[in-house]
């Protein structure tokens, strides 16, 4: 049978053996947690890449918006232009009839 001191020592290779195996699974555990938090970084990056590129897509929207706005109130004006020009013109053929009427009335009256 064994002495306690042999047994002692035995314990204490046992001990050594177990702390040196735990230690190679607590490497083998945080590199598994690294390669773990890897695949998430990964998937998390590529999660804000395609949520920056929405958000350039919102932010263009108003962009557009506007523009089609502007587009809009520039064919107001140019249709409200389009009908001062013509009232402007409608005017002064009106004047100018007024005008051939007043002389074709006052010619007879002035050679008089």
């Amino acid at each position: 049978m064994a002495t306690p001191t042999e047994l002692a020592r035995e314990a204490q290779k046992q001990i050594e053996l177990l702390q040196a195996e735990f230690e190679i699974h607590q490497r083998g555990m945080e590199n598994l947690k690294l390669f773990d938090l890897r695949e998430r970084l990964v998937v998390l990056e590529q999660k804000i890449a395609k949520l920056e590129r929405e958000l350039e897509a919102l932010k263009s929207l108003p962009i557009i918006a506007d523009r089609v706005d502007r587009l809009e109130r520039d064919r107001d004006e140019s249709e409200k232009r389009r009908w001062q020009f013509a009232y402007i013109f409608a005017g002064a053929v009106a004047t100018l009839l007024v005008t051939v009427l007043v002389q074709l009335v006052l010619l007879p009256l002035v050679k008089k």
